[in-house]
């Protein structure tokens, strides 16, 4: 495992600007991927619980420590007022780093509903709630939105997102759209949400109005992509929509060309 000043450094961004400058990002990026993986896994220690994550190369397992390393407060602002038997609904879970933590702090009287419409995304998170034990995370092969049909999406290496003129026809595949009420209709309320889907927040939030406006839910956690937000939405449109489900904005702060928000109700 690699000191945790050492992941800082190589997450910082301006040195991963000089990196580029230099021409030296894949050599420097191959170099700390070896370095990580020789243990072949990524232990990780936040709000008082303890996770094993691995990935099915180095890549995914460096990625998941730049999420790690870089969205710290995010995944603690997510999760810090989760209570055992407490209900998480993560909402682009990609490989689990927010379902497994959620997982060990709701405990077994507790739930996580961990969704994604990436299929190599969800074997690799199957595989984390494994390794973790996770026995009370249920895994939905979705793509939430604000109506159920089938809807276009972009796959890369890392995620899903929605697809837009400029992908390539072979990264073009067609996933389930659900609206999250419909899909919770016989779930637990959850007391807090993250919603990470590179683009289509609004789309997500829209379909999850019922549940957001219900007192139980206490807590939403939401990455906004404005340069992949289609066009009539903005930032403040969305915001505008989360006070008017009852919640109240407790953070918001830019990483790059993203924008985490915190709001409770």
């Amino acid at each position: 495992m690699l000191p945790t000043v050492v992941r800082e450094f190589a997450c910082n961004l301006a040195v991963r600007s000089v990196a580029r400058r230099l021409h030296v990002t894949p050599l420097a990026r191959r170099v700390y991927c070896r370095l990580l993986t020789n243990s072949g896994a990524l232990e990780v220690s936040c709000l008082g619980v303890n996770a094993i994550f691995k990935g099915r190369n180095s890549k995914q397992l460096a990625f998941m420590d730049w999420i790690f390393t870089t969205e710290r407060h995010a995944i603690e602002a997510a999760l810090s007022d989760l209570k055992a038997g407490d209900t998480f609904l993560d909402v682009g879970c990609h490989y689990g780093m927010y379902s497994v933590l959620a997982s060990k702090l709701v405990g077994p009287a507790g739930r996580v509903i961990a969704v994604d419409p990436h299929p190599e995304s969800l074997e690799v998170l199957r595989e984390n709630l494994a390794v973790n034990r996770c026995e009370n995370v249920e895994v939905l092969n979705l793509a939430f939105s604000d109506a159920t049909r089938p809807i276009a999406m972009a796959y890369n290496e890392y995620f899903a997102g929605p697809r837009r003129a400029s992908d390539p026809p072979s990264a073009v595949h067609t996933a389930q759209g659900m609206a999250g009420d419909e899909a919770l209709r016989n779930a637990p309320i959850p007391a807090a949400m993250k919603i990470d889907v590179e683009g289509d927040e609004f789309a997500v939030l829209c379909g999850l109005k019922r549940t957001l406006s219900l007192a139980a839910c206490r807590k939403l956690c939401l990455e906004i992509h404005p340069p992949s937000l289609p066009s009539g939405v903005n930032q403040e449109r969305i915001m505008r929509f989360i006070r008017n489900c009852g919640f109240n904005i407790l953070t918001e702060s830019a990483r790059s060309t993203e924008v985490h928000v915190v709001a409770t109700r």
